[in-house]
């Protein structure tokens, strides 16, 4: 069994060789699709892909169906839950101005891929080539590629399910009782997405037991409040909500790790299985209630891993005779993915989702200067499908003047995150301003390069000069149907300013100013460490 699930992965790492060296595409052509098919026939991984993508093809050509493909549950669920999210991240994603181009052909090409997938295994690799091709959008743009934590856990299902499908006719014809063990990867590389970030939060204080203690998650409904993620409070609301959950937060986290962690015995029964898969749905729903972070691709893969094994299949937890005598919900399996779970699971470059939540609050704002002088705010999602870094906000680099200098001492990431579990201990109990601005120049730390990191300025200026011009130019039906269209955004950012002095669309800007934003919340109020426009950009290039 161990040697199966190696010879699997093994394929697992074989299938990611071209995927993660795609030569990019000119996504400003008509066709980004063509351009890629272009660009790539040198190249020898391209060809590796092909050759595996064939083989695939060919070996899974009789399948009329996804059904039956892994033993156990009705694994077609989540098969289509992936195919579905990957074709409507990549085919129905918003009009993308930096680029200029709707890319109808390649949107279309990727939809009816898609629909043939669902009832054609034979046909994934050409849709995985497709999809892969269109997720390098979110590279090489000059912003931080945080799209790739919100698509990591699916894209890694879907490297596995090609990794699968190439092992089963192989397992069919020489070890056909060991088939489960398709199962367990194809799973595992969902599981191994919780259980990293579990084992992270476990590693990442002093003890084990440190983050469960002391970690003030109740300040990160504070932090995306700020951000405007959450439109169910108000800031009497929210105040009220935080001073609640401090009671609560001791067993939430508790049960958040418990969630992730105990994940390496998922395969001890079904029912068990089933409550894991429901906690990891809920876990996003507390998330998505109590900070706005929707994490709808995690939740449609979790719900569609309950309802595939709501029912007791034949294959689950007795010995169904064609198996020779091998059952998924058994012991051995349990043990035998634990193991695979505990070797792997560093290989899947899942994201470690640890750190201590502080009190300060920290982000780039940006505001749009009009011809007849008004300042209105931008809004994140006016920049989707770039949403996600653009609310992330990682431009500390905006801070550095061209040869690297000026640097801004920097304490917290994104939603007042502290990664060092010294700094986060010496910055509990802080509560005025002196004592924050005090902290922060000693804790505080500069970018490590900061000659490498002020090349990214011009690049983010000229992601903004582009963009607005083509917004300008090609806003119209098409983009407003695209819109409609898309899939939800990873967190809905509403205005934190009034209607009046919020920003949408209108022409005649003719600079963007970008204000840095730094918020202490001291229990009871907000209060300003600091705020200051660090960086004025001329829409038009003197």
């Amino acid at each position: 069994m161990l040697l199966v699930l190696g010879g699997v992965f093994g394929l697992y790492c074989l299938v990611r060789i071209p995927a993660e060296s795609m030569v990019s595409p000119d996504f400003r052509s008509s066709s980004f699709l063509w351009s890629a098919l272009m660009r790539s026939v040198g190249d020898g991984r391209f060809w590796l892909g092909v050759v595996l993508g064939g083989v695939f093809a060919w070996q899974n050509r009789e399948w009329r169906s996804w059904r039956g493909f892994f033993p156990g549950g009705r694994l077609h669920y989540v098969v289509w839950t992936i195919i579905i999210i990957l074709v409507w991240t990549t085919a129905l994603y918003p009009y993308n101005y930096f680029f200029g181009r709707a890319h109808v052909m390649d949107r279309l090409v990727i939809l009816l891929l898609g629909v043939a997938t669902l009832r054609r295994p034979s046909i994934f690799p050409l849709l995985l080539l497709a999809v892969l091709t269109s997720f390098l959008q979110w590279q090489g743009t000059g912003l931080a590629d945080a799209e790739s934590t919100n698509r990591k856990m699916i894209l890694d299902m879907a490297f596995m399910l090609a990794a699968a499908g190439l092992a089963r006719p192989w397992l069919l014809r020489w070890l056909p009782a060991r088939l489960p063990m398709l199962t367990v990867v194809f799973i595992g590389a969902n599981l191994i997405h919780y259980w990293l970030p579990g084992l992270a939060k476990l590693k990442i204080g002093q003890n084990w037991a440190d983050w469960a203690l002391h970690d003030d998650l109740y300040h990160l409904t504070i932090s995306t409040f700020l951000y405007g993620w959450n439109l169910l409070w108000d800031q009497a609301g929210v105040i009220r909500l935080h001073g609640a959950l401090q009671a609560l937060a001791v067993p939430l986290k508790i049960f958040v790790i418990f969630i992730e962690v105990a994940l390496l015995t998922a395969f001890w029964n079904r029912r068990w299985f089933v409550f894991l898969a429901a906690g990891r749905a809920l876990l996003h729903m507390g998330i998505y209630f109590f900070s706005g972070d929707t994490f709808w691709n995690w939740i449609l893969a979790q719900l569609a891993i309950v309802a595939a094994f709501w029912h007791k299949e034949p294959e689950d937890e007795v010995t169904p005779a064609r198996s020779g005598g091998l059952a998924l919900f058994t012991m051995p399996v349990m043990l035998c993915s634990m193991i695979y779970m505990l070797l792997t699971a560093h290989s899947h470059k899942a994201s470690k989702l640890a750190w201590f939540d502080s009190q300060i609050t920290e982000r780039y704002a940006l505001h749009a200067v009009m011809e007849d002088g008004r300042r209105l705010y931008i809004t994140p999602t006016f920049f989707e499908p770039y949403d996600f870094p653009m609310i992330q906000t990682q431009f500390h680099h905006l801070h550095l003047r061209e040869d690297g200098t000026g640097g801004e001492k920097i304490l917290t990431r994104t939603f007042g995150a502290i990664h060092d579990w010294k700094a986060a201990h010496q910055m509990r109990g802080i509560k005025t301003v002196d004592e924050a601005r005090f902290m922060i120049q000693k804790l505080g730390t500069v970018t490590a390069k900061p000659v490498r990191d002020a090349k990214h300025n011009p690049q983010f200026d000229e992601f903004l000069r582009t963009w607005m011009k083509n917004y300008q130019e090609q806003h119209g039906v098409l983009a407003d149907g695209l819109h409609f269209l898309s899939p939800p955004l990873h967190a809905y950012v509403y205005s934190t300013h009034p209607p009046e002095k919020t920003y949408r669309g209108e022409s005649g800007v003719i600079m963007i100013e970008v204000e840095f934003e730094r918020i202490l919340f001291d229990g009871k109020a907000f209060h300003d460490i600091d705020r200051r426009v660090i960086r004025e950009i001329p829409m038009q290039k003197k």
